[in-house]
């Protein structure tokens, strides 16, 4: 399914989104999704939407559909919840913090600080890139403030939430006590640990999907083979979108360029034979989800639930298929397909982080709400002592870097 142009895209109308703006709206949108969908992940469907500010699609009536007006509607009403109410207590893969504030972010960002220390560590000696063995360092060696330790409950925290990740890296490191194999980690379960940390470097390969899947690939020890594959083709989607041929482009046409991106293939998964390639089933699937559902939210969350055939909400095909499909079913109109994705619930903090690098990455940061990219900035601030900003002039040295290593 491919996307058309939509009346009711009015955040996204503007062509005049620039690479390294874009490149930003893919980071920051990552931890605005994050950020909106920690406070809902796993929440009750009976909630009123007073509770979540969320449309309850499930209970609509028949007869509601998602026309322009109601589209326009969805975008419009997108707001970002503390926790305070909704999950009050701090958690090992959720907020770290008790009654944590509006744009507090969760384990699916706190993976991404790992790779961009990794990243400016990298810059400040003299290589060229980064390996999984540099990954696998900053896990063991990650706490959320370089500048002052963590308080002894922080401390428990982060080690349970980075306990399976730890063990896997100090296998890969050589080390045998306190470690397991890779294998084992998340019991080989392809689930979205790559997702999670690696979407950061889509922003190094900007209109190079090849490079991008191959170097992500290479790097990702934290995922099964078909979550590899998976995290790797979202990246090369990623990087299709940002190509700066692109910056004067339509939304629309970026928008084909990532949906073309998320198809490449340099391993040929998609020839294994009698098998082929699992990704393509769940892209297939989420263009007939949205044509069967015609335009009823709640049909599209019955089909995606029998039919994604999660084993686990956070499952690899799934934190993929519920963005893609949320995008088609929004006809592009990238808030609306976040209210929805939200609405949807389950692991709905690692699937609108997807999301939000997707729409990010495609409109830039004009596209968000300027409430929420304070409130994340100012959290991602207080909480790690990171930044976007940051983070911005590291992807953009790094990618010189990284390319003068490619062209040898």
């Amino acid at each position: 399914m491919l996307p058309t142009a939509t009346r009711s895209e009015d955040p996204a109308e503007s062509n005049r989104a620039s690479g390294v703006n874009r490149v930003a709206g893919m980071l920051m949108g990552s931890l605005i999704g994050d950020a909106l969908g920690g406070p809902v992940e796993f929440r009750e469907f009976d909630q009123s939407e007073s509770q979540s500010g969320l449309a309850n699609a499930r209970k609509w009536d028949a007869e509601r559909v998602l026309d322009d007006s109601v589209l326009k509607q969805l975008s419009d009403s997108l707001v970002m919840a503390s926790y305070e109410i909704l999950r009050p207590d701090a958690a090992a893969y959720g907020p770290w913090r008790a009654k944590a504030k509006a744009g507090t972010i969760t384990d699916d960002s706190r993976h991404k600080i790992v790779v961009m220390r990794a990243l400016r560590k990298m810059l400040a000696g003299d290589k060229d890139r980064i390996t999984s063995r540099d990954l696998a360092r900053e896990l063991i060696e990650f706490r959320p403030r370089l500048d002052r330790p963590p308080s002894a409950a922080t401390a428990e925290l982060v080690e349970e939430g980075l306990r399976e990740y730890r063990y896997a890296s100090r296998w890969l490191l050589g080390e045998r006590e306190n470690a397991y194999p890779v294998e084992r980690l998340w019991a080989g379960v392809s689930n979205c640990s790559g997702q999670m940390a690696l979407l950061p470097l889509a922003g190094l390969f900007p209109g190079d999907p090849q490079i991008a899947y191959r170097e992500t690939f290479e790097i990702d020890f934290l995922d099964a083979p078909i979550a590899r594959d998976i995290c790797s083709a979202l990246n090369a989607a990623l990087a299709s979108s940002l190509d700066p041929k692109l910056n004067t482009a339509s939304p629309q046409q970026r928008w084909q360029a990532m949906l073309d991106g998320l198809k490449t293939d340099p391993f040929r998964f998609g020839d294994v034979p009698y098998a082929g390639r699992q990704l393509d089933r769940w892209i297939d699937l989420s263009d007939s989800i949205v044509q069967r559902a015609e335009g009823h939210p709640a049909t599209i969350y019955r089909l995606l639930e029998q039919e994604g055939k999660p084993v686990y909400y956070w499952d690899a095909h799934f934190t993929l298929l519920v963005p893609l499909t949320m995008l088609k079913a929004c006809r592009f109109n990238p808030l609306a397909a976040m209210h929805l994705t939200l609405d949807f619930g389950h692991d709905s903090d690692s699937y609108a982080q997807v999301l939000g690098a997707m729409i990010g990455a495609v409109h830039g940061t004009n596209l968000f709400p300027s409430r929420m990219v304070v409130a994340v900035a100012d959290r991602l601030l207080a909480d790690f002592g990171e930044s976007v900003d940051h983070w911005q002039v590291t992807v953009a040295a790094a990618a010189k870097r990284w390319k003068r290593r490619t062209m040898r």
